[in-house]
């Protein structure tokens, strides 16, 4: 994989939830990546990171209110990916949608037609003999978990390993 940059939120609340399982079936939690509502993926290229790009991520996200959310239900895409959906997804799409249009970076390079706030959990296939249906299973009987998005952090990586390059707070 190419290196690339993404924007996200950290869901620090969820790592003692879904650590182990993500430890287990996700491989970005093996690379450094915690537990996160992505906003965009790719972003800009980290060769191309310059130091306005974090003025200008400051400068959009200066007026953002940290804000409540709860991780309510077990979802999948499909067969392969299972996540957990945040309520409300609202905030997310917005942010989502301000610094997409903003960087010209949209989400997952336009491949999917709406954007589903969601933090992954896992993918089928990254664990042998222990399957996304034991998560899914154990994961509903301890949700609602109350959260709240306090900062955008800004992660570099190449596949293997991801860093944290920047965050911005949010103060409103």
């Amino acid at each position: 994989m190419s290196p690339q940059s993404a924007l996200l939120v950290p869901v620090p609340e969820a790592e003692a939830l879904v650590g182990a399982w993500r430890a287990v079936h996700d491989p970005t939690a093996r690379a450094g990546v915690p537990a996160h509502i992505t906003l965009v993926v790719p972003w800009v290229s980290p060769e191309q990171i310059k130091q306005e790009h974090f003025e200008e991520l400051e400068e959009l996200l200066a007026h953002q209110m940290p804000f409540e959310y709860s991780l309510e239900a077990v979802r999948w895409f499909g067969q392969r990916v299972l996540w957990l959906a945040p309520s409300p997804a609202a905030p997310f799409k917005r942010l989502t949608a301000l610094l997409a249009d903003h960087f010209e970076t949209p989400p997952w390079q336009g491949e999917f037609p709406e954007v589903v706030p969601h933090l992954t959990v896992g993918l089928a296939g990254h664990a042998g003999g222990v399957s996304l249906s034991e998560a899914a299973e154990d994961l509903a009987s301890k949700l609602p978990l109350g959260c709240c998005a306090s900062q955008v952090d800004v992660m570099c990586g190449d596949g293997a390993d991801w860093t944290v390059v920047y965050q911005v707070l949010f103060r409103g």
